[in-house]
């Protein structure tokens, strides 16, 4: 009777173990079911599209408005067809092609995210899975995570980009205007307050038009 009976026992804990990975795979098919339906290789690449929709906009505005700037520092020095204006706009123009990059970085770092975060939440559920058996649950829990997980994401606005540049441009192109026609000699990184040596006025060459 007892050799039977533990046949039996292990016929039975055969039989639910069995039970219990039909369950696992059930779950898991019905996890990655949900997963896989909604976040697609488009979602991730909206992910990174998003951002860039975002972003880009600012970043044009804010080079709009630096030309803008540089334009007026440059006209207020008197250097407005000169080569000093040549040697600006190329500085600004690697200004903006640094931020551009950075932009698309940023995001392609979001595209990343998204599909780490799904991954995470994917292996952690059926991890859950494997541990409880509980099929049912993991299918709930999987709609209740890709919801969440589908959310927009929240973005700051830029910040100024070009400060670095743009900043004192006025002050310091009249310093160095004045300093010019004064005839001193003094380096343009010892003149004014700012230091920022942005104009070269004396080697700047006029431009006749």
């Amino acid at each position: 009777m007892g050799k039977k009976g533990g046949s039996n026992e292990a016929a039975q804990a055969r039989a639910d173990e069995a039970a219990r990975q039909a369950k696992i795979r059930s779950g898991t098919t019905k996890v990655n079911s949900i997963f896989d339906g909604q976040f697609t290789p488009d979602y991730f690449d909206k992910q990174q599209q998003n951002f860039l929709d975002y972003a880009s906009p600012q970043l044009e505005d804010q080079f709009g408005n630096a030309s803008k700037e540089l334009t007026f520092a440059l006209t207020r020095a008197g250097l407005l067809d000169s080569s000093a204006r040549a040697e600006k706009e190329a500085d600004l123009q690697k200004t903006y092609d640094l931020n551009k990059q950075q932009i698309a970085d940023q995001a392609l770092s979001y595209k990343t995210q998204a599909q780490n975060n799904v991954e995470d939440a994917r292996s952690n559920l059926i991890s859950t899975l494997n541990a409880t058996g509980d099929a049912e649950g993991a299918a709930s829990s999987a709609l209740t995570r890709a919801s969440a997980l589908s959310q927009p994401a929240a973005y700051s606005p830029l910040a100024d980009l070009f400060t670095q540049f743009t900043a004192g441009l006025g002050t310091q192109a009249a310093l160095e205007k004045a300093n010019a026609y004064a005839g001193s000699g003094v380096g343009n990184s010892q003149i004014g307050r700012y230091g920022t040596g942005l104009f070269g006025t004396k080697g700047a060459v006029q431009i006749k038009p």
